[in-house]
């Protein structure tokens, strides 16, 4: 008998007509490619190209809360690929939670717990209210207990974290057993519709966390209110969004090196985007960094931009500096695709304390 081979997802087709996106993301399986040497060879994908399941964010409503505080988490995130049927892959998210205070503060010390949580789930047990979610948000109420049994730090405050992990998949959710490791294993995976464990395209598994501490400091989100194309501001009203003409250089091309590659930059007019921010609502005040001549210092806030059409580049951009303040040189260029069609542009916008914003809009492409 000979062997079925799967059907596998494939491409949009809105990317050169092949058949048809944290914190602390866990690679539950990595393939590393073999390095490709100086040549002809076609470079690989940047990850700003949005080819397949992304989570650009998790922004939690309140990244610092207290005990006992309303906290949602909202997921934002795209698929760029899609089933054999040319359909959209229906995505499963599930968020579980009731990890406080691992030993070393550290996420794998969650597995044990996390693993028990889901077994019971999966064999039908109910699980205990609030400690799972469906769906790309969340709402839970931080534990009581978050800040108990904490030794005081020598330095700085007081502080309890508590870890809530999701999972994005393409496919079914089953169990995974821990080979072993010093780390321990993601004991959660995804699965295809024959019981074959799906990779990275189609499964992301990672986590969030929460602090609480004792001082009562908060932290408060950046905002990104919209994106400039060339200084103008691209307007959310879909028949209203602006129109670019292609760049005809086929991706292939533009994906090599060395032997007179062509240059898209050069060879096509290429757009300028911009992150609009609220600058009120940008970057706090650090409550523990100062300068050594005593300036208190701010958020370092920055922006990555990721598209699913054309390429980017300098994707990621400073945007506020913990000294010098905001920093309005945000761009990066943008090179339109070599087919017509929409293309989705994202800002996300995040702080070095946990908070994030995302903004989306499109384009069209002639």
């Amino acid at each position: 008998m000979s062997a079925r081979t799967p059907a596998s997802p494939r491409r949009s087709s809105r990317r050169g007509r092949l058949l048809r996106p944290l914190l602390g993301v866990l690679a539950a399986g990595m393939l590393v490619a073999p390095a490709i040497g100086a040549g002809c060879a076609a470079g690989f994908t940047p990850p700003s190209e949005i080819e397949t399941l992304r989570i650009f964010a998790v922004t939690a409503s309140q990244p610092y809360a207290q005990p006992g505080d309303e906290v949602t988490l909202t997921m934002s995130y795209h698929d760029g690929l899609i089933a054999p049927d040319e359909s959209a892959r229906p995505i499963q998210i599930v968020w579980l939670r009731n990890c406080i205070n691992p030993p070393g503060d550290q996420y794998y010390g969650c597995y044990p717990q996390l693993a028990e949580l889901f077994a019971a789930i999966g064999s039908g047990q109910q699980p205990p209210p609030g400690t799972m979610g469906i769906g790309p948000e969340f709402t839970f109420n931080v534990r009581e207990d978050i800040l108990d049994n904490r030794e005081r730090p020598e330095v700085g405050p007081l502080y309890g974290t508590e870890y809530v992990f999701f999972v994005a998949c393409a496919g079914r959710l089953g169990p995974v057993q821990d080979p072993g490791g010093r780390a321990g294993s993601f004991p959660i995976g995804c699965f295809d519709d024959e019981g074959r464990r799906l990779g990275a395209d189609s499964f992301i598994p990672g986590y969030t966390q929460i602090y609480a501490f004792d001082d009562g400091r908060t932290n408060e989100n950046p905002v990104a209110t919209g994106i400039r194309l060339n200084d103008e501001e691209i307007v959310e009203d879909f028949s209203l969004i602006p129109s670019v003409p292609l760049c005809p250089i086929p991706e292939e091309e533009r994906r090599m090196t060395g032997c007179s590659a062509a240059d898209p930059i050069a060879e096509c007019t290429t757009h300028e985007l911009n992150v609009i921010v609220d600058r009120d609502r940008l970057a706090e005040i650090d409550p523990d960094g100062e300068t050594l001549d005593g300036k208190q210092l701010t958020e370092v806030v920055w922006v990555n931009y990721y598209t699913d059409q054309g390429e980017l580049r300098a994707d990621t951009q400073l945007v506020n500096d913990a000294v010098n303040g905001f920093n309005p040189d945000t761009q990066a260029t943008w090179i339109p695709p070599p087919e017509p069609g929409i293309a989705t542009i994202w800002a996300v916008l995040r702080d070095a304390r946990g908070g994030s914003s995302v903004v989306q809009r499109r384009i069209r492409v002639e």
